[in-house]
């Protein structure tokens, strides 16, 4: 949600209501994968107009560059920047055309696929003030925040489609330097210099030494001191689009390689098996990445875990599907986080359903039940602090149900394409049958689980409950099942 405070009174502020209003109409019906969607406006006498845009999970692109567990490659930047020049082209071509008039990594959006948009452009209100006010010049003069302001801006000219070209160009320069232009040097000095047209070498933010010569000759080209020289979106996109990931790689990657494409590979390689093992035991992985076929693998007692969310049914039905696969992405984020503190081999998700188990993949005969056990606990309290929808507290936190069960499966790769570690047996469909029969942040274990949980934990009284029918390989059966209430912390 973006604001803009108001320091005009009267006449005044009626005319900016009105043109915010106004353009807020035309915003609205603005729609294009590469600006942020305007959601709507809060407009109130005693309050200072907002407007709602689209969540972005990833913030801004100034803090993807300024987080430094983030490694920046061309990769991961060239969509971006192409993106970026396709918002832009987009605006400048509208009817009527937009400047954006504020260009800088604070307003490029990043969303969960690092895709980007752009924000934040085009509102009278916005050019009204800001920039103006910091400048010291009339309500008239441009808009923009001062460093990313072309030299014809700073010497009062108004914002035109170049402008946002030179500003395009300074935020070249953020990516490739990871820093914020002209840091540690006197404002008022720079904005003069830059301004100054008569200088003999205009004043710039510098091509920074990790920045590839494609991507510097392009940042040149926008900060041009003749409007009219600079290229426009419509260009600088076919020229981002001739570029590669390799080319546009900022240089100290590649020196961070030594120059050398084998450990470059080797580092992919290792990336590459981390995520293979996470997906399969590391046994049946090198199997696979050998080509050699899996054989099945018999356990005799393995614990296996079930949850599911209390009313996804009725979440799905009136949450966007989009906000669905968000949730359950924070969700299950947090409960493989879990996983990792606990030991516990995460197998699938299906929908809102999550299976895991222990024993299986890792030798913890002498804990496996108490393992399932304190990862169920931490998984109820984790749901409960995950919000079905972050921008409507109303509709609560995620509830979810939980049942377990101990005893013997049978384990294989199955399927040629789009490979599954899957489990066999009546283990599984009791462990199922014990989440199914669960109730609501409770934890359902069959009696068998509970007996090897209180062997391997030393006490445990659990909830007794009343016997289930299991459908079992060759008959319905019944069994008895218990509630557990809490458990010792595992050492």
């Amino acid at each position: 949600m973006y604001r803009w405070r108001t320091f005009w009174y009267g006449d005044e502020l009626s005319r900016l209501r009105a043109d915010f209003i106004e353009e807020m109409r035309t915003l609205s019906k603005l729609r294009h994968p590469c600006i942020t969607t305007v959601m709507g406006a809060v407009i109130d006498k005693n309050t200072e107009p907002m407007m709602v845009m689209e969540l972005m999970e990833y913030g801004s692109l100034y803090d993807l560059l300024h987080n430094d567990s983030i490694e920046i490659e061309g990769d991961l930047i060239l969509p971006i920047l192409r993106d970026v020049a396709q918002g832009l082209r987009f605006l400048h071509a509208a009817q009527p055309l937009i400047v954006h008039g504020d260009l800088k990594s604070h307003n490029v959006l990043v969303d969960a696929k690092f895709r980007a948009k752009v924000a934040d452009f085009g509102l009278s209100q916005k050019k009204a003030l800001g920039a103006s006010t910091q400048l010291g010049v009339s309500r008239a003069a441009p808009s923009g925040t001062p460093y990313w302001m072309a030299p014809e801006l700073l010497n009062g000219h108004h914002n035109t489609t170049a402008s946002d070209v030179y500003a395009f160009g300074v935020v070249l320069f953020e990516v490739y330097s990871r820093q914020e232009p002209y840091t540690g040097e006197q404002t008022d000095e720079v904005l003069k210099d830059v301004a100054n047209l008569a200088r003999r070498e205009p004043k710039r933010p510098g091509i920074p030494r990790s920045c590839p010569e494609g991507a510097a000759q392009l940042m040149q080209d926008c900060w041009h001191t003749q409007p009219d020289m600079r290229p426009p979106f419509d260009e600088i996109e076919r020229r981002l689009k001739a570029l590669t990931s390799t080319s546009a790689n900022p240089l100290s990657q590649i020196s961070a390689y030594g120059c050398d494409p084998m450990r470059r590979a080797a580092t992919n390689k290792t990336r590459t098996e981390d995520l293979l093992y996470d997906v399969f035991p590391r046994h049946i992985a090198e199997a696979l990445r050998q080509g050699k076929s899996v054989e099945p693998e018999r356990r005799e007692c393995v614990t296996i875990f079930f949850s599911d969310i209390v009313g996804f049914t009725v979440i799905s039905g009136t949450l966007d599907p989009e906000k669905v696969s968000t949730m359950l992405h924070r969700l299950y984020t947090a409960f493989d986080a879990l996983s990792r503190t606990f030991g516990v081999f995460k197998v699938e998700t299906i929908g809102d359903a999550y299976m895991a188990v222990t024993n299986l993949v890792q030798d913890q005969e002498a804990d496996h039940a108490v393992r399932i056990a304190q990862f169920a606990i931490g998984a109820i309290k984790a749901a409960q602090e995950t919000p079905i929808d972050p921008d409507d507290p109303s509709k609560g936190c995620v509830r979810i149900r939980v049942g377990f069960h101990s005893g013997p499966v049978v384990a294989n790769v199955v399927g040629t394409r789009n490979l599954r570690y899957c489990l066999f047996g009546d283990t599984v469909n009791t462990a199922s049958r014990m989440e199914s029969n669960s109730e609501e942040l409770k934890i359902h274990v069959s009696q068998r689980a509970a007996e090897i949980l209180r062997k391997q934990l030393g006490s445990l009284e659990p909830a007794a409950r009343r016997r289930i029918r299991v459908k079992a390989r060759s008959q319905n059966s019944s069994r008895k099942s218990a509630y557990i209430r809490s458990l010792l912390p595992l050492q």
